[in-house]
């Protein structure tokens, strides 16, 4: 399970690219880190919705063996 919901990335993201705020009070309100949320929005310049997506992936115990 990821800590951070899609939607939440994607505001975070969207907050800033708007220019209303910066990247360290965007961080302080949604209780982000700065390197998470700079990550995201370079994701999301290059990928678009997949480059914040979660990659996680859940395999089954006799596939991993």
């Amino acid at each position: 399970m990821t800590k951070y919901t899609i939607d939440e990335k994607l505001h975070a993201v969207l907050e800033y690219l708007e220019g209303k705020k910066s990247y360290q009070s965007i961080a302080q309100e949604r209780n982000v880190g700065l390197s998470p949320l700079k990550i995201w929005v370079a994701r999301f310049l290059e990928h678009g919705m997949e480059g914040i997506a979660s990659s996680y992936t859940n395999y089954t115990l006799p596939f991993k063996l």
